[in-house]
């Protein structure tokens, strides 16, 4: 090698060594931020419906899950007790009078359950996590979106009440804490229940990863005109092993022979 080769040589090996004691760039914030995330990537399905058999029957498994939500009672104050019981017994005589054409959901057909219900559908859902925002989807068209960018609750002037209502959220560790407002009153219960809750219906949670095979929702509910104390109840999900994918199962024609409604009833059943 030539003398001139040699310090060629060198040049270049003193610069990479110089180059690799140098500090790494910065990240970017937005970077640093999603760092700080936790990952809950993946499917997910209430683990009332896992292991869900035909006509969405519950397993022996999600009917054991399931057993505090199904025989959850709210405290209601009396004249909300007064509301409740009438229209459970209005529902109970629809069922008796033709039991084998069940009523059809209380809200519209076609469209996704509101809030409180869309969040235990038996639907495969996903969790969206940004530094912004936390979406949770699922796979018949339930959008929720909580903001955790620092937003508080739009004005009074400015707020009106939705089937989702308005969700905003921060991070204490791992924990998402999300706030919910301005859910319209008429609240669709576990049992399939619809009833008029006031205006100051109100919903506080806290969400968090268990392990790896499980999301936990401590669900919280305040309605200090219709209720004697607030409503407390945990909400599980559990990890899908068996998809892959999320498949849109929001498409619906009330007048198809797959779902047909007359009078307030679907008339077909799948035998079990």
């Amino acid at each position: 090698m030539s003398a001139r080769a040699g310090r060629a040589a060198l040049v270049v090996a003193l610069g990479t060594i110089a180059s690799a004691c140098q500090p790494s760039p910065p990240w970017s914030p937005r970077v640093a931020a999603f760092a700080k995330l936790p990952d809950w990537s993946g499917l997910w399905e209430p683990n009332v419906f896992v292991g869900e058999g035909i006509g969405q029957s519950l397993s022996a498994e999600g009917l054991k899950a399931g057993a505090p939500i199904l025989g959850a009672k709210m405290p209601f104050n009396a004249e909300w007790q007064a509301k409740f019981d009438a229209a459970k017994k209005e529902r109970d005589d629809f069922v008796a009078a033709d039991p084998d054409h069940p009523p059809v959901q209380p809200y519209p057909p076609c469209s996704s359950p509101p809030f409180l219900l869309g969040i235990i559908s038996p639907t495969l859902s996903q969790w969206r996590i940004t530094p912004e925002e936390v979406t949770f989807i699922d796979t018949i068209g339930f959008l929720r979106h909580i903001y955790t960018d620092g937003r508080s609750h739009p004005p009074a002037d400015e707020l009106w009440a939705t089937k989702m209502g308005d969700s905003v959220g921060h991070w204490e560790g791992d924990t998402l804490v999300v706030d919910t407002v301005a859910i319209k009153p008429r609240l669709v219960l576990f049992s399939f229940l619809a009833l008029e809750m006031s205006d100051q219906l109100h919903f506080v949670e806290r969400i968090r990863m268990v392990d790896g095979r499980e999301i936990e929702d401590q669900l919280t509910v305040e309605d200090p005109k219709a209720l004697t104390e607030p409503f407390r109840i945990t909400l599980n999900y559990a990890r899908v092993t068996d998809a892959t994918r999320m498949i849109d199962e929001a498409e619906c024609d009330q007048g198809s022979d797959r779902n047909p409604v007359v009078n307030g009833r679907f008339t077909s059943i799948t035998e079990r």
